[in-house]
């Protein structure tokens, strides 16, 4: 634990600082945030620029916004929105490395072959593998501080975001 001395050097330089001068290390410090992509203010490794662009230009056409304070809230409006269309992604992801894992696993593999109905009455008469994967997937994630409800709660709050900017936008163009 630091002492009360080095606490305030410590807060004495950080005074000093100008963060990174060089060109690379602004780069690095400027994708410092980047962890999951829905709140990145660029492009997430893998996303096509031309599909941003031609979403970008497409959402300027529909909002037509006139004016600099109707346009910052149309970019806001379309980051939002380009964010809100990664989740769909970043879910499957979730649900495809949670299959990946399980298929990975050869002892619950060998297990699972050792199953046998006997009779159509038993507790399950079929199923096909992917159902199972996806539902496994799913508990799997529920037990181990679940994946998916972050991911719908950060969708929420993107969500109500994005009409909340919709609704200033429409407010600002209607006092025109």
């Amino acid at each position: 634990m630091a002492t009360i001395k080095q606490i305030n050097a410590n807060r004495k330089n950080a005074l000093l600082s100008r963060g990174p001068t060089s060109k690379l290390g602004k780069l690095n410090s400027s994708k410092n945030s980047l962890k999951h992509g829905l709140t990145a203010k660029q492009l997430v490794i893998g996303e096509n620029l031309k599909e941003f662009e031609k979403y970008r230009d497409q959402m300027i056409d529909a909002l037509k916004p006139e004016g600099i304070l109707e346009e910052q809230v149309a970019f806001k409006i379309i980051d939002v929105g380009f964010r809100l269309q990664r989740i769909g992604g970043i879910e499957a992801g979730i649900y495809n490395q949670e299959i990946l894992h399980h298929e990975a696993d050869e002892y619950k593999h060998k297990i699972a072959e050792k199953i046998e109905f006997k009779e159509e009455g038993e507790l399950v008469q079929t199923s096909d593998k992917p159902t199972n994967l996806k539902g496994l997937a799913f508990c799997r994630d529920s037990k181990y501080g679940s994946a998916i409800l972050k991911l719908n709660t950060i969708e929420d709050k993107l969500m109500n975001k994005y009409y909340r900017l919709l609704d200033i936008l429409k407010m600002m163009q209607g006092t025109r």
